[in-house]
Parts: structure tokens; C-alpha cells; sequence
């Protein structure tokens, strides 16, 4: 009988594993590739990315502990003078800091409302430190779409779509 009750709770171990491998939070935990970002304007009109062009680059990261970080850039920035980032122009400094993007924190998922929060620890737009960041998401097979809610660019209001594929 004994024997009988260890296995029983070893296979509800499994599959409670198996079941956690399956929520929408487990799906998220990995690498992920920035491909694509469509922007549109107030009209919904098709737009290019204000900060970060047509062609961005970036990576995602979720990890099982709850940890997460992100980052998006422009690519092929213009280089600065020299290493020394204190040397920058104000104009040189201005490009860079609107041309990246990059946060990091915890986060939790409302599986229910597919929403993902950013708790976000540390970020290039210090406003954003202390605050979440909310997105919805969904996941079908290697892609992740998040949509975040609309935001102000250059002074105008746009709506963001980011397309992720998971590396493997």
C-alpha cells in the first residue's frame, strides 16, 4: 500500500508538472528575437517606427523565476565620436537615447485577459522605473505578439504591434 501511495503522488507530481508547462506563463520563459514592428499612426495609418526605424533590432527574455528584460533598437545608429559617451553632443546623445530602448524587472501574467506586466526594477526611460509596463500577448507556435497600449511619439499618438520568434 505504501508503494501504492508513493507512486500515485509521483505521478500527480508529473502531471502537475506537465500541466505548469502548459500556462501561458511557461510558454513565455525563454529568449526571445525581435522581427518586426508595425506602427500606426492616430488615422491607422501604416507607419515607420519613429525610434526604432524599419528594420529593429532586439532581444526579450523570460525566465522561470519571474525575471524578465527587453531591448530594441534602431539598427545601424550612427557610432558616437569615441567610447566616451560623455562626449557626445547633445544632438549625438539625443539620437542614441531615441534610437534604444531597454528595461528590466519581473513580471506576471493575467492568463485570463492575456496580459503580461512588466514590473520594471531598471529601464533607459527612467519614468518608467518602479511602474509596469502591461502588453497583450499572444503566442502561436515559435511567434510572440505583444501590444502594448498606445503611446505618445513625437508628439502624436501611435499603437505598437511587436512580433518576437523564440530562439532556439
Amino acid at each position: 500500500m505504501f508503494r501504492f501511495v508513493i507512486v500515485c503522488l509521483c505521478l500527480m507530481g508529473v502531471g502537475m508538472l506537465a500541466a505548469e508547462k502548459n500556462t501561458a506563463a511557461s510558454k513565455l520563459v525563454g529568449t526571445w528575437k525581435l522581427i518586426a514592428i508595425e506602427e500606426r499612426d492616430a488615422d491607422g495609418k501604416l507607419t515607420v517606427p519613429l525610434d526604432y526605424g524599419a528594420d529593429p533590432v532586439g532581444l526579450l527574455m523570460y525566465d522561470s523565476t519571474g525575471h524578465m528584460a527587453a531591448q530594441a533598437m534602431r539598427r545601424g545608429r550612427a557610432k558616437l565620436p569615441s567610447d566616451d559617451v560623455h562626449l557626445a553632443t547633445p544632438e549625438q546623445a539625443k539620437a542614441t537615447f531615441t534610437g534604444y530602448n531597454g528595461y528590466f524587472g519581473t513580471y506576471e501574467v493575467i492568463e485570463s485577459e492575456s496580459i503580461v506586466i512588466h514590473h520594471v526594477e531598471g529601464s533607459m526611460i527612467p519614468n518608467w522605473e518602479g511602474g509596469d509596463q502591461r502588453r497583450k500577448f499572444t503566442i502561436s507556435g515559435d511567434k510572440l505578439i505583444l501590444e502594448p497600449p498606445p503611446i505618445q511619439a513625437g508628439g502624436s499618438k501611435r499603437v505598437r504591434r511587436l512580433t518576437w520568434q523564440r530562439v532556439r
